[in-house]
């Protein structure tokens, strides 16, 4: 099986030179963005600027604490917003070191937690992952993996050993595998990197939507819209707030793909259309 090579780092490899990074074979890379409730990664800004910069696709991380959902996926999307995420949104999954404050939460109300901090992801137009170590997920069972699988997240699993990507296939268990934590990466001088590799392929495919302006609509109506893929893979389309526009695919013509929006919300409200992860328009209940 063929997987992509890739790395994820936070403060602690400082401002890494992502065109070296990119020359020496790595093909996305995992940001850690935020974490708890305000408390962005000090090196987040500028290392998501550089890598964008030299055409390497990103992805982020959020670290997960015990406290409000809520809060914690709005500082984590009001951190990434201003950068094109091509790669998942994921929330790490973990106690913090020196804690107990996740695995004594039991394993339904975790699995509410990230199931909740994945849903509002995918709703703000981002693809969700969860990221966690294979005690966690497959030995202890912190997290519930059917529910997660269920809910068709990705998972994202950390598994320390004397194997690689080269001689041993992780896919059955997971859709990234981080495999090591002491990796070196030309243009990363810190000590211990994480290795990862993904056997998806996220970015999204190159697309057009036929509509690129904001609209209104009257409660109750329809619109239809068109995406034209290049490789004949089925879109994703998104809205950033539940309950305001219904999705119902049409049909398919060729690389044509025909999507009826429902105005479903009250009037006053609004939400944005995302295709891919990409925001394409607004629309307002009226």
């Amino acid at each position: 099986m063929t997987a992509i090579r890739g790395i994820d780092i936070s403060r602690y490899q400082g401002n890494p030179d992502f065109k070296r990074v990119k020359a020496a074979g790595i093909r996305f890379v995992m940001l850690k963005a935020t974490e708890g409730v305000n408390y962005i990664d000090p090196c987040f800004k500028a290392n998501a600027a550089a890598t964008i910069s030299a055409g390497l696709p990103i992805g982020v991380y959020h670290f997960l604490r015990a406290r409000s959902v809520a809060d914690q996926v709005r500082d984590c999307l009001a951190a990434i917003k201003p950068y094109k995420i091509t790669w998942p949104v994921a929330v790490d999954v973990e106690d913090a070191p020196g804690t107990t404050e996740l695995s004594k939460l039991g394993r339904d109300k975790l699995t509410d937690m990230v199931l909740d901090f994945c849903g509002r992801i995918k709703a703000a137009g981002y693809q969700p992952i969860i990221y966690s170590n294979y005690n966690w997920l497959y030995v202890a069972k912190y997290i519930d993996v059917a529910r997660i699988k269920a809910a068709g997240i990705p998972i994202w699993m950390a598994w320390y050993s004397k194997a690689t990507p080269d001689n041993t296939d992780r896919s059955t268990l997971c859709d990234m595998w981080q495999y090591a934590s002491d990796g070196k990466a030309d243009g990363i001088t810190s000590s211990g990197l994480d290795m990862n590799v993904s056997y998806r392929d996220f970015a999204p495919a190159a697309f057009k939507c036929d509509t690129t302006s904001d609209m209104q609509m009257k409660h109750g109506a329809f619109y239809q819209m068109k995406v034209t893929v290049s490789d004949g893979s089925a879109p994703q389309v998104y809205t950033g707030t539940p309950d305001v526009i219904s999705i119902l695919p049409r049909n398919v013509v060729g690389n044509d793909y025909y999507i009826y929006l429902c105005a479903v919300g009250p009037a006053g409200s609004g939400t944005g259309i995302y295709v891919n992860g990409q925001k394409q328009f607004a629309i307002n209940v009226k």
